[in-house]
C-alpha cells in the first residue's frame, strides 16, 4: 500500500468511525449526484489471479452490491442520469454497469443482481457476441499466464528467439505484444485467430478445450443478451469491434454496427455509450452526438454532476484492489471530497 493510500484509509477510517460517512451519505450534496459504479468481469475461475484489475470474485462482488442495498438507492443508469438532471436524485443514489458483455455477467453477476434485485447497465461489445470464440487478445495474455511457471521457445509462432521465461511479467507482456502484432500484420480474421491460440496452447502445453468448455473470456451469445433483456438488463453501446477509430465514417460504422445488433435483440433504445477501454479524444465527442448517443461514461473517478459534460462522465471502477472501506468512502460521497489524480485509458484493445 502506498503511503497516499494509507493516508487516505486513516481519513476514511476516521469519517466512519466519527459518523461522518453517514451523515455525506445523508445530506443535499451528496443527493446531487450521482455514482455509477463500473466491472468488468467477475471470475469463473481464476480470472482475478491473473488480472485482479479486470476481474473480481463473486463473493466479493456480492459482498459490494449487498452494501449498496443496505445503504445506497440503485437507479438503472437511464433513471439515475434523468434525475441528476431534474434535480430529483434520492439520497445516495448509485448505478451500476459493466462492460464489455462477457458471459462471467450472465453466469456470476446476473444471479448476484437478481438475488438482491438491483438494475444493471451492460455496455455490450458485439463481434465475439455473434462470432461465440474466446476474445483473441485477452485469452492469449491468459493463455500465456497459465503457463508461468514454465520456459518455453515459441520462435515458431512469434519472432522471438530462444526460450522464453513465463514467469517474468514482462515476458510475457513481450510474447503478447509478438502475437498482437502478428495478428494485425497478416489480418487475421476471427477464425484464424482462434487457430493461432490453439497453436500458442499446444506450444505452452495448456488445455485450450478445457478451458473452452468453460467459457472463460467468451461474451454472452445473442440468445443470452436477449434472455437478460426480456428480464430487466439494459443493454446499451460499446462498438461492435471494441475500438473507437480515429476516422469519421469507421466510427459511426461502430456505432451502427453495435446498435442495430443491440437494439434488434433487446427490443430496446441504445443510447447510451461507454469508451471501450476508458479511452477518449475531442473529436469522439462530436461525432458520438451525431449518432444520437445521448450519454458516453470514462474510467475517470469521480461522481456525475449536473456540470458533468454527458458525453465524458466519471465513473469509479471497482476492483479486487479496492478495500470495502474506499468502496464503502465513495458510495457515501466522502472519497470524492478528497483531491485525486485523474486516470485516463489508455491503449484501446480490439474485439476483432
Amino acid at each position: 500500500m502506498t503511503l497516499v493510500s494509507t493516508v487516505k484509509d486513516g481519513i476514511f477510517r476516521l469519517a466512519r468511525q466519527a459518523g461522518v460517512m453517514s451523515l455525506v451519505r445523508q445530506s443535499g450534496w451528496r443527493r446531487r449526484r450521482l455514482l455509477i459504479l463500473c466491472y468488468h468481469g467477475i471470475s469463473i475461475d481464476d480470472e482475478h489471479e491473473w488480472n485482479p484489475a479486470l476481474y473480481m470474485r463473486q463473493d466479493v462482488f456480492r459482498r459490494r452490491l449487498a452494501a449498496l442495498a443496505r445503504s445506497n438507492q440503485v437507479l438503472s443508469l437511464d433513471e439515475g442520469l434523468r434525475r441528476l438532471h431534474d434535480g430529483t436524485l434520492p439520497n445516495a443514489a448509485v448505478a451500476i454497469t459493466v462492460d464489455d458483455g462477457a458471459f462471467d455477467f450472465y453466469a456470476r453477476a446476473w444471479p448476484v443482481l437478481e438475488e438482491l434485485s438491483l438494475p444493471a447497465t451492460v455496455y455490450q461489445t458485439t463481434y465475439y457476441a455473434e462470432n461465440n470464440r474466446p476474445v483473441f487478445d485477452t485469452f492469449a495474455s491468459y493463455l500465456l499466464w497459465k503457463a508461468r511457471t514454465r520456459r518455453i521457445d515459441l520462435s515458431s509462432l512469434v519472432a522471438l528467439e530462444g526460450a522464453q521465461d513465463l514467469s517474468q511479467g514482462s515476458v510475457r507482456d513481450a510474447v503478447h505484444v509478438a502475437l498482437m502484432d502478428l495478428a494485425q500484420r497478416d489480418s487475421l480474421d476471427a477464425e484464424r485467430k482462434d487457430a493461432l491460440l490453439e497453436s500458442l496452447a499446444d506450444l505452452l502445453d495448456v488445455d485450450i478445450a478445457a478451458l473452452r468448455a468453460t467459457r472463460i473470456l467468451h461474451l454472452m451469445t445473442p440468445a443470452e443478451i436477449a434472455e437478460l433483456a426480456a428480464r430487466g438488463i439494459d443493454f446499451q453501446l460499446h462498438t461492435h469491434r471494441h475500438r473507437t477509430p480515429d476516422d469519421a465514417a469507421e466510427f459511426a460504422r461502430e456505432i451502427d454496427d453495435n446498435r442495430q445488433r443491440i437494439e434488434t435483440l433487446t427490443h430496446r433504445t441504445a443510447n447510451h455509450f461507454c469508451y471501450p477501454s476508458g479511452v477518449y479524444r475531442e473529436m469522439y465527442l462530436r461525432w458520438l452526438r451525431d449518432a444520437n448517443v445521448l450519454s458516453a461514461t470514462t474510467c475517470d473517478p469521480g461522481m456525475a454532476t449536473v456540470e458533468s459534460p454527458s458525453l465524458l462522465l466519471p465513473r469509479l471502477v471497482d476492483t479486487m484492489g479496492l478495500s470495502d472501506l474506499t468502496f464503502e468512502a465513495w458510495s457515501s460521497g466522502v472519497a470524492e471530497l478528497l483531491p485525486r489524480r485523474t486516470r485516463r485509458g489508455s491503449g484501446a484493445s480490439v474485439f476483432a
